[in-house]
């Protein structure tokens, strides 16, 4: 996925269904339905019911939201990616929503747990401005790999 628009839009749908079950996805959700606008007012209406069932699939997982989430990725990657090769206007408006959406709010703390096991590298970075911290795992005598 070298493409700068593929990459884009898979940067876009991995914000947006990050965003749903937290405290900016209604803003969120209200600028993906404003930049589906470009394609046809109609389509707004059922892009708005798609990302509330989303967000509702998401809220139901309770704890566990990491595989609906991961499944939701992709169709939206696909339909950000179809937005943005008709109109190549909105990459700027979907950059400023996927810098917004992860931006942290006054009051945020951002906490995130990464794990190497059996000689692998974790990576780890937490929104704009952050550092990657390579962790690598050194396993002591006898430790078998996982």
């Amino acid at each position: 996925m070298s493409d700068p628009m593929a990459v884009l839009a898979m940067t876009g749908a991995t914000t947006v269904v990050a965003a749903m079950a937290t405290s900016v996805w209604e803003g969120t959700r209200d600028r993906v339905v404003d930049l589906f606008r470009r394609r046809d007012e109609d389509r707004s209406a059922v892009v708005r019911a798609q990302l509330d069932g989303d967000a509702e699939l998401v809220l139901g997982e309770g704890d566990d939201t990491d595989g609906v989430r991961d499944d939701l990725v992709r169709p939206w990657a696909r339909r950000l990616a179809a937005l943005l090769r008709d109109h190549p206007e909105a990459a700027e408006e979907l950059r400023a929503l996927v810098e917004d959406a992860t931006a942290p709010r006054d009051g945020d703390t951002w906490s995130q747990h990464v794990i190497a096991r059996a000689g692998g590298a974790a990576f780890g970075a937490q929104g704009p401005g952050s550092s990657v911290h390579v962790h690598h795992h050194q396993p002591a005598s006898g430790d078998a790999p996982a």
